[in-house]
């Protein structure tokens, strides 16, 4: 019994729900799919069922909610509780999240960036316990990163610092959405190992992976091949590990943090990328924080955004 608060993290795909506790213990917790593309109000709606569900059973348990706290992916503006602009969700420029679920709830609501909540999940309950700064990382469709410095996220001037996935990387390289040639997301984001081995299979690459291109190549086929010792999956990982490496040399260098944590869906593959990376950390950070800094998995999976957001309802 106590106080809880009512942990969501949207994404593009999915959409999860937990009841937290102030000790950051996930009581309860519930998904469904986002459908993005049907627009705003298709996915406010599923939001606004999967947050009455959890505050049903929490009242039920004799728990009292302290506030609802949501991260999404994309530009937010953290004082106004304002969706800038999200790449995964169509039409939410400007919205106004926030004020739309405490209106709605009549509960206290706090928004924030879903990497910078899974960064505080991570560091709070997480593998960052113990530290006072780390850079998080998330392998997904994107590549998203989250700073803790002292303790407290840093968010930069405009609330749009830890944007890692779009660290260059290769110069004059891969077009990313935002705009820019050779970020970190078009080459170790999971999206783009599958993108990357759909190219090489489209010029003849040998691999049982031709089974599923091209109708409808997925990271799971390539993580899948590369467990089966498939030489292009093994290739893709491979070459991720590198352009994590090059990209996570150059924070360490910068900001000499602590700690490195990768969560993600692509984490599931750690064993075939995370020595290459490392390789590479090796070979281009400073030698001092480069041994001093651990590179390592995040340990909550997907509730690590849940309770990175119930953290920011109970500090306020």
């Amino acid at each position: 019994m106590g106080r809880v608060a009512i942990g969501v993290d949207v994404g593009g795909t999915n959409l999860r729900f937990g009841i937290v506790s102030e000790a950051g213990k996930v009581i309860a917790r519930s998904r469904a799919k986002s459908d993005a593309h049907q627009g705003v109000d298709a996915v406010i709606s599923r939001i606004d069922k999967g947050i009455a569900g959890m505050l049903k059973r929490a009242e039920r348990d004799g728990h009292v909610p302290a506030g609802i706290g949501v991260g999404v992916p994309g530009i937010i503006s953290l004082p106004e509780g304002v969706v800038r602009f999200s790449p995964n969700l169509p039409g939410w420029e400007n919205f106004p999240l926030r004020d739309r679920l405490q209106h709605h709830f009549r509960l206290p609501a706090i928004i924030e960036n879903d990497a910078n909540a899974y960064a505080l999940g991570e560091a709070w309950k997480g593998a960052g316990v113990g530290v006072e700064s780390l850079v998080c990382l998330t392998l997904g469709t994107g590549v998203g990163g989250g700073i803790i410095l002292g303790g407290e996220i840093w968010r930069g001037v405009d609330g749009m610092a830890g944007e890692v996935g779009h660290v260059t990387v290769v110069p004059k390289g891969r077009k990313c959405h935002c705009g820019n040639r050779g970020c970190l997301e078009v080459y170790a984001s999971a999206t783009a190992v599958v993108e990357r081995a759909g190219e090489a299979l489209s010029l003849g690459t040998k691999s049982c992976l031709v089974d599923c291109f091209p109708s409808g190549l997925t990271a799971a086929d390539v993580k899948h091949a590369a467990d089966t010792g498939d030489a292009l999956a093994l290739r893709m990982y491979r070459d991720a590990g590198v352009y994590l490496g090059i990209a996570i040399a150059g924070l360490i260098n910068l900001l000499n943090v602590e700690r490195v944590v990768i969560g993600g869906g692509m984490a599931g593959a750690w064993d075939l990328f995370i020595g290459p990376l490392r390789a590479e950390v090796a070979r281009r950070a400073f030698d001092v924080p480069a041994k001093r800094c651990e590179i390592v998995p995040g340990i909550l999976g997907d509730d690590a955004g849940m309770v990175g957001n119930a953290g920011l309802v109970f500090r306020g």
